[in-house]
């Protein structure tokens, strides 16, 4: 059984509601848009008091794949995730009531992914050259990883009760995201499951769902620095990067850099995102949310430094052919921010100590 205790923290007013007729509001000054992840269902409201309307929130967080194994060890990591969410959604203050009332009706949470990069390279996989064998295993792990997330929400069902929202969802009628699926994305991952969905569909059919969504993939920038991850899923920019923000500038180096430094594919190396693309896939095969997928090229691989329109479309269609929700952001290599880093890089390519304790991340 694993419970959360809660701590006492001194309440800060963050949301000022006031941007009308747009998908933003405003959260101390700073203008927000729904992120590409998320996907919720909202009602409009007329005023800040309308109960009737509906803002919908999602509480996020996300599991350290460099930390797991074997898929087995995400059971104890979803299980405190969902549970250390959703006591936060009780405990929270909702300053406008719309977005309480939908909250405490759906309880939804987005846990994510963080690590993917490390993951990929102390397995020996590659973005640019994801192989079919590579694509099995990321599908065995994903969905352990959103199996047991269900789970837990399923168990916390049994003990505290399912949202009241719980028949609206698909988990509540037993339907799982192997059955949801765009069976296209079979031609990149056969679908073999290792987890009792059949046991677990049974539950939800008995005792509902605690949290009406579970799987958000988020870009996670702060939670990557925080536990020195590569971002959310996606390569890193460079071995070592720059990080900026309002408490300062932070150096991140990617995690095992003397032992990987030659496993990691870096973002600007990449010829196309194609294999990104295909990882996206299996992902969101089990994911019931959605994925912040950005596509990245690099001008120097094309003719004349020009990317054909032709070939970014093609792309889009193919993500959409697999089953991908959401793509975020086309982005292109500028070299801002990165070339200053590579001297450094190298610098740590040439030591030759491997096995220094004191310089693995």
């Amino acid at each position: 059984m694993i419970k959360i205790r809660k701590i006492t923290v001194e309440p800060t007013d963050v949301y000022d509601i006031t941007v009308p007729a747009t998908s933003a509001f405003l959260a101390n000054n700073i203008v927000v848009h729904n992120c590409a992840e998320i996907a919720l269902p909202t009602k409009p409201l007329y005023n800040i008091n309308d109960e009737n309307g509906e803002i919908s929130l999602c509480t996020l967080a996300a599991i350290n794949w460099g930390k797991i194994r074997d898929p087995k060890d995400f059971e104890h990591a979803c299980a405190l995730a969902v549970r250390a969410l959703d006591e936060l959604l009780d405990y929270q203050d909702y300053p406008v009531k719309a977005a309480q009332i939908s909250t405490m009706n759906r309880r939804p949470l987005g846990i994510g992914i963080i690590n993917m990069a490390y993951w990929l390279a102390k397995n020996d996989l590659s973005y640019q050259n994801i192989t079919p064998e590579g694509l099995a295993k990321l599908h065995e792990y994903t969905e352990a990883w959103s199996y047991y997330l269900i789970k837990a929400s399923v168990e916390l069902a049994k003990e505290k009760g399912a949202c009241p929202k719980s028949n609206e969802t698909k988990y509540g009628q037993g339907i799982m995201p192997i059955d949801t699926y765009k069976t296209d994305v079979d031609e990149l991952a056969q679908p073999v499951y290792k987890q009792d969905w059949e046991s677990l569909r049974a539950d939800a059919i008995r005792y509902g769902i605690r949290n009406s969504t579970l799987m958000a993939l988020m870009p996670a920038e702060t939670s990557a620095q925080i536990s020195n991850s590569t971002n959310g899923i996606e390569p890193p920019r460079s071995l070592i990067s720059i990080k900026q923000s309002k408490d300062g500038i932070l150096k991140q180096v990617v995690p095992e850099i003397r032992k990987l430094k030659n496993k990691y594919d870096l973002l600007w190396d990449q010829k196309s995102p194609l294999g990104y693309l295909k990882i996206c896939a299996v992902l969101q095969k089990f994911i019931d949310q959605c994925i912040s997928v950005n596509t990245s090229y690099n001008p120097k691989f094309y003719p004349e430094d020009q990317i054909p329109m032709s070939e970014m479309l093609q792309h889009l269609l193919l993500f959409y052919k697999f089953g991908g929700k959401n793509l975020y952001y086309f982005n292109t290599a500028d070299g801002a921010g990165e070339l200053e880093m590579k001297h450094v890089a190298l610098q740590v390519g040439e030591l030759d100590d491997e096995n220094c304790e004191a310089c693995t991340i």
